[in-house]
């Protein structure tokens, strides 16, 4: 069921450009370089920048977002 929130990040992400960029988020890397891996949950994930870069360091992902675009 499409409401007013899924329309937006759809058109969004709909885009040809990346919406937040390729390179994951600088916090999220520092952060995740202090850990050993894991699993780890990405919510409201978009195009997957973070999901993909954690999971190259072999954390198991799991993620998901609102829009069917991203």
């Amino acid at each position: 069921m499409k409401n007013a929130w899924t329309e937006k990040w759809d058109q969004r992400y709909a885009e040809e450009e990346f919406a937040y960029g390729e390179q994951p988020n600088n916090f999220l890397q520092q952060q995740l370089s202090l850990l050993k891996p894991g699993k780890i949950l990405f919510p409201a994930e978009g195009e997957g920048r973070n999901a993909v870069f954690a999971a190259g360091l072999g954390w198991a992902v799991s993620a998901f977002d609102i829009s069917i675009e991203g």
